[in-house]
């Protein structure tokens, strides 16, 4: 699925998300984040690609990235198209990043603090907020008003979505509300999408999944 299918699935989530807020729930009331914790809770390693697109005022990114997490707090991420193309960070947990920029200044490896310009994407997320740890830690204790309902289909597989509204904007970038959809069938996510009010600033899609690889950290 590319992004000119981009526009139908925001339309189905955004009418997922009116079904949703009409229905009583609380924050207890998310089964589909006890799932994910469960099956992610089985898995040590994985890789991915993440298609995203982000806008950040009138800037806007396209990007692939490819993605390899072990855990506790192993990453990789490279950019395998849109700015940057070519360059590459690793992590190790803490807060820097060692890597390189893509072009002509792919030979030159720096190791930069993980909130610097250099190591994040647009709206200034930094590569540790791309893992499934991360997502999973997120969803489950941001203190938002959150709600489960049934997701759109996403490549024919049926999904459930978690949606946060009301977070606190100073924490999340002016981000008013965050929907998290994951699939029925592995029970990790498919897609994320961020809003500033109706406006969709951020869309990531993990596509090419592979689950327990074999990473090792020296991998890293």
């Amino acid at each position: 699925m590319s992004y000119l299918r981009l526009p139908v699935i925001v339309a189905a989530l955004v009418t997922a998300f009116a079904f949703s807020a009409a229905q009583p729930a609380h924050a207890d009331a998310v089964p589909a984040l006890d799932a994910f914790a469960a099956a992610w809770s089985k898995i040590d390693n994985y890789t991915c690609r993440i298609v995203t697109h982000e806008t950040n005022g009138g800037a806007v990114q396209d990007r692939t990235y490819g993605y390899r997490f072990k855990k506790p707090h192993f990453a990789t991420i490279s950019i395998e198209s849109g700015p940057g193309r070519g360059g590459g960070a690793t992590w190790h947990g803490g807060d820097t990043v060692s890597g390189h920029q893509g072009g002509l200044l792919r030979g030159i490896h720096l190791t930069v603090g993980i909130h610097d310009g250099r190591a994040t994407s647009l709206r200034g997320d930094t590569m540790d907020t791309a893992s499934f740890q991360y997502l999973l830690d997120y969803y489950r204790t941001n203190g938002a008003y959150e709600a489960q309902a049934a997701g759109p289909p996403v490549d024919g597989v049926a999904t459930d979505q978690i949606t946060l509204t009301n977070p606190d904007p100073a924490k999340t970038a002016g981000v008013t509300r965050d929907i998290l959809l994951v699939s029925s069938k592995t029970h990790l996510p498919v897609v994320r999408q961020r809003f500033e009010g109706t406006t969709l600033v951020k869309s990531e899609r993990f596509i090419d999944v592979t689950l327990d690889p074999g990473l090792k950290e020296s991998d890293f």
